[in-house]
């Protein structure tokens, strides 16, 4: 099951109101995702292995989430990702260039429809 797309609304569910923070926040959960899949795992595999819910996970591979996730959820989803929590926090030019492309992408997708809403 793919997770859903995130939404401009959803962006504005955690708690930081700075835009810099929530950019962070979706790049990073973008990441979890990226190498969950490049290791043909699905989110209920790796919940399964975090021991956190399928659902909790899409929230926080769409960023939603990752405001308020701990540093022990973050390790086992590194550890279950087999990668140091250092590589997955680390959010490097090539992390921001995917994630502002996935972004980039979705908004239009949804300017596109709300546009052509009858």
């Amino acid at each position: 099951m793919k997770a859903s797309p995130v939404k401009l609304t959803d962006l504005k569910i955690n708690n930081y109101e700075d835009p810099f923070l929530q950019h962070q926040y979706v790049c990073l959960g973008h990441k979890i995702a990226i190498i969950r899949l490049s290791m043909n795992m699905s989110q209920k595999e790796l919940a399964h292995l975090v021991g956190i819910s399928r659902s909790y996970l899409s929230k926080l591979e769409c960023g939603i989430g990752i405001s308020g996730v701990s540093v022990e959820i973050l390790f086992k989803i590194a550890q279950s990702l087999q990668i140091n929590i250092g590589k997955l926090m680390h959010l490097r030019i090539k992390d921001y260039k995917t994630c502002n492309a996935h972004l980039t992408a979705h908004y239009k997708r949804m300017e596109f429809l709300n546009r052509h809403k009858g």
